[in-house]
């Protein structure tokens, strides 16, 4: 399986520090760290090129490539996002979504026309995901149904597939979320 993993453009704002980053021959502050791990859950048998477009668009020979385009994305990319999947099925691709955005928002995915949305926390759900590839199956929505993963589990993520010299900093997750259980708030463990 060929994975096109596209991680879709933020809009500019005062926080894009594009000033900064250009004084120091940069295009971005952070790499899109989901999505490397993403590609180090996945089969390690198939194969993977990412996209950040915040770097740079897609090719038209990415687009031929890839069988199958996933996204990540925060609502706050929700227009790039839209785009890209218009464009991704355009080009007759499948297209797979997660991130705090899709889970949030699943109907907007299924209205934008998507084929799998692979929801909630990645480490449980990629898995059912994989194995409704194996079946066949052409579309899906796959759920943690409240399970949450020991990241310490968490294999590496694949820092081969960035492009290494375009990111300010560098990110390396060693927990995620909060511990608390606060009833007003979606970022809990």
């Amino acid at each position: 399986m060929r994975v096109l993993l596209v991680y879709p453009r933020f809009p500019k704002t005062f926080w894009s520090y594009e000033k900064i980053l250009e004084l120091v021959g940069r295009k971005v502050l952070l790499p899109p760290l989901g999505l490397v791990t993403v590609a180090a859950i996945l089969p390690q048998d198939w194969e993977y090129r990412l996209v950040d477009a915040n770097i740079r668009e897609v090719s038209p020979e990415e687009w031929d490539w890839a069988e199958l385009v996933l996204f990540s994305a925060m609502i706050v990319q929700k227009e790039d996002l839209l785009r890209q999947i218009a464009i991704a099925k355009q080009h007759g691709k499948r297209v797979a979504v997660g991130g705090p955005y899709p889970t949030s928002l699943p109907e907007d995915m299924t209205a934008a026309g998507v084929d799998y949305l692979i929801l909630d926390e990645g480490e449980i759900t990629l898995p059912q995901f994989v194995a409704a590839i194996a079946r066949g199956e052409t579309q899906g929505c796959f759920r943690a149904g409240g399970e949450k993963p020991d990241v310490t589990g968490t294999p590496i993520p694949r820092y081969d597939l960035l492009e290494m010299g375009a990111y300010d900093s560098m990110s390396v997750q060693f927990s995620r979320g909060c511990p608390f259980q606060c009833e007003f708030c979606d970022i809990i463990v």
